[in-house]
């Protein structure tokens, strides 16, 4: 029986299948690097679509162009379950948000944003802004909340249930309803840094789920450049497990993530095509 969310990838060659065995943890295979883009023709878009009545903010781009780029080269939407690779047979982003608690303490949730081949910037920010809202309701508790409530509830038994969820997890076991809720099985997880007025950090990857990449936007800087003038710049900080594709690919996807942001006309899809 196959797994819910991937399929194996078998056609690959022999060193790419041993390197799980080899380094079976996530953490013990987590390379870091960082993505830095001049945000000039960012803002300029995001300006101009906001005066078109578009409500379309930095984050929303950093998802959708991580979402462009995954489609292009698929093989950084892939993960590692039980010492196997597999292809992600969907594309989503995980995300934790800031909300107040109904008694005024500030508390946060993680949700799940799934991403459809057809989707472009325009769609993905109404996803994304309907899950904020949603979910920083103070009475709102999401049902990957009402899960966790349930396993801490009970003494003793947190650690059991969660040994039992990796243990069927890397068995392909797993519901799929409990890794239709889970951010830990994800295709990336986000952490925008940004919003808090903080720089990019380099997160570590969780050994539990499926979540091969990491990343955070740090807050944006200005810089000189060879014309002198200053330009804003922001960083992504991004974690990513080094098992799951070669280096060549993740360069190239780290190329064209670069080249998406600071182009984001391409994330408008065919409309956007046409514009340029």
């Amino acid at each position: 029986m196959g797994r819910s969310d991937g399929t194996r990838v078998k056609n690959i060659p022999a060193i790419d299948k041993l390197i799980p065995h080899v380094m079976s943890r996530r953490y013990d295979a987590t390379n870091f690097c960082k993505v830095e883009f001049d945000m000039t023709n960012l803002h300029a878009f995001i300006r101009k679509l906001r005066a078109e009545g578009h409500r379309v903010g930095t984050m929303d781009a950093v998802i959708a162009a991580f979402a462009f780029v995954m489609q292009k080269v698929p093989e950084i939407n892939r993960f590692i379950a039980g010492k196997k690779i597999y292809q992600r047979n969907h594309l989503c982003v995980s995300f934790v948000i800031l909300k107040r608690s109904e008694d005024g303490q500030l508390d946060e949730t993680a949700v799940k944003a799934y991403i459809e081949p057809s989707d472009t910037l325009l769609t993905i920010s109404q996803k994304v802004r309907e899950l904020i809202q949603e979910n920083q309701k103070p009475e709102s508790q999401n049902a990957m909340d009402r899960l966790v409530n349930r396993l801490v509830s009970a003494p003793l038994l947190p650690g059991f249930l969660v040994g039992l969820i990796k243990w069927a997890d890397r068995r392909g076991i797993l519901p799929k309803s409990v890794i239709a809720l889970s951010p830990f099985h994800t295709s990336m997880f986000l952490s925008n840094l940004a919003s808090l007025q903080m720089d990019h950090v380099y997160h570590h990857l969780y050994d539990f789920g499926t979540t091969s990449l990491f990343v955070t936007m740090g807050k944006p800087s200005r810089v000189s450049s060879a014309d002198d003038k200053t330009k804003r710049v922001m960083t992504l900080g991004m974690s990513l497990d080094e098992r799951i594709c070669t280096g060549a690919v993740w360069a190239k996807a780290l190329f064209e993530l670069k080249r998406t942001m600071e182009n984001p006309e391409v994330l408008l899809g065919a409309e956007g095509e046409r514009e340029e």
